[in-house]
């Protein structure tokens, strides 16, 4: 192996950098990517469009289903979640408008605004997401072999531990039950 060739120092307009190929044949996107005898990939990469899985009707690339097909597929799930009363603890989030609600007043205010039901908002009981605490082996990669924390460290961790525990939920995301409203 020649050492050199690493460091070997090739310009723009060297005919090593780039050479014209004649005589081949392939798929070439719209875009002028060549793809060879990928002629999926070529498509793929010059279509705006693909199929939907569920309908057959173009869909977004990027996307497997359309948007129709995508809001059904968010009702049906909807629909199969465990069904509860809220405690009218935490918050709620709303599948449908991707909002989050503290009170009853607040839906319906938004409900009143959109000119929809409370039932439409396929709302779901948040779970609480609180900041992480320290581990006892905090720093223990830097420790010397069979090395321990000082203890004024320890006291630290502990301290700082008590206050997060205090401070409670930071954020909310959706939880895996859905709201029984009376209708």
């Amino acid at each position: 192996m020649n050492e050199n060739k690493d460091n070997e120092i090739i310009r723009f307009d060297s005919d090593e950098a780039a050479h014209l190929q004649t005589g081949i044949s392939g798929w070439v996107s719209r875009s002028g990517r060549y793809y060879g005898n990928d002629e999926r990939a070529a498509r793929y990469d010059g279509c705006t469009h693909v199929i939907c899985e569920d309908c057959g009707e173009p869909c977004q690339k990027g996307w497997l289903v359309c948007e129709k097909c995508r809001e059904l597929r968010d009702i049906k799930r909807y629909n199969a979640m465990p069904k509860e009363e809220w405690n009218e603890e935490g918050m709620l989030y709303s599948d449908y408008a991707n909002k989050y609600f503290s009170d009853w007043d607040e839906i319906e205010e938004y409900c009143y605004e959109e000119k929809i039901e409370e039932s439409v908002l396929r709302l779901i009981i948040c779970e609480p997401n609180y900041l992480p605490l320290l581990d006892y082996d905090y720093g223990c990669d830097e420790l010397a072999d069979e090395g321990e924390l000082p203890d004024a460290v320890i006291q630290a961790i502990e301290d700082f531990n008590k206050i997060i525990k205090e401070t409670g939920a930071v954020s909310w995301s959706p939880g895996k039950k859905a709201v029984l409203i009376n209708q």
